[in-house]
């Protein structure tokens, strides 16, 4: 009799631990599996920042506490190196599935490697690994030749349009001052065959030259088809004139993009009708 009490009494307390794991086993998410994750491709690289991201394409069950990419000048980075954190957080967790990741703080001509990861109570997931290298940073000089500069005016006796662009600071162009003298502001157009990003140019003074000659006031236009016109960038008044033979560089704070462009001399430290220069380079600012 005592074995059959026994018996009856160990059913319900079997079945009652059974249902609590299975309660346990259905509310407790799932902690040993990491989420699945996928690297975008690296782009918009510039010297200093590029842009990726990752798509997560399983989470495995496991709410998701973090995601982003994180990046090394080693192979194989993991979130010990430089990360970001993207995604919206919730208490249910990131709930982006796919994001979008800036990376900045690069250095110059630099290879790096980049994974996606996401993190759970699992652990940490990675994406597969892309490797880019930064550019150079600064000017990037556009090469300019003869065929592709001219200018308002020109003096027929000196200064040809040309000198600008012959490497030689020597030589120089001279706006008209004997004959068919026009007011400013002057100008020289530059033309490309296709759309070039400009951000602005270096010039050098004539050599020697008079002070009162030398420009000190600028802008510059753009245009399409080289008829008409937009101003896009003035620099200050009263630009420095001196020293003689040091380049001046003029930025703008931002590339223009254009296959026609006309930088324009709208005033000279004594405010003649004529000026002059030695050379011209036009780059895009790696900003």
């Amino acid at each position: 009799m005592k074995t059959k009490i026994v018996k009856i009494w160990m059913y319900p307390v079997l079945f009652l631990g059974m249902a609590a794991m299975v309660i346990v086993g259905c509310s407790k998410e799932d902690d040993g599996n990491l989420p699945e994750i996928t690297t975008h491709d690296v782009v918009e690289v510039k010297h200093d920042a590029a842009v990726s991201g990752g798509t997560i394409t399983d989470d495995r069950g496991a709410r998701i506490t973090a995601v982003g990419v994180c990046w090394s000048t080693e192979e194989s980075p993991t979130v010990s190196d430089f990360t970001t954190s993207d995604g919206h957080y919730t208490l249910e967790g990131v709930e982006t599935r796919e994001f979008v990741s800036n990376v900045s703080d690069l250095e110059p001509l630099t290879t790096y490697y980049l994974r996606a990861y996401a993190a759970s109570k699992a652990g940490v997931a990675y994406g597969e690994q892309k490797s880019f290298e930064t550019d150079e940073a600064g000017q990037i000089i556009h090469p300019l030749t003869a065929g592709m500069i001219d200018a308002w005016t020109v003096e027929p006796s000196e200064g040809s349009v040309e000198s600008l662009v012959d490497g030689d600071v020597s030589t120089y162009w001279h706006s008209a001052w004997s004959s068919g003298v026009e007011p400013l502001p002057h100008w020289i157009h530059i033309t490309f065959e296709e759309e070039t990003l400009v951000g602005g140019f270096n010039y050098t003074f004539r050599q020697p030259s008079g002070i009162t000659d030398r420009p000190n006031h600028w802008d510059v236009q753009v245009s399409t088809d080289g008829e008409n016109w937009e101003t896009v960038w003035e620099s200050e008044a009263d630009l420095p004139v001196e020293p003689v033979d040091e380049m001046q560089t003029l930025e703008f704070g931002e590339n223009f993009s254009s296959t026609h462009f006309r930088i324009r001399i709208l005033d000279t430290y004594g405010s003649r009708d004529w000026t002059h220069l030695s050379t011209i380079e036009i780059f895009e600012d790696r900003i």
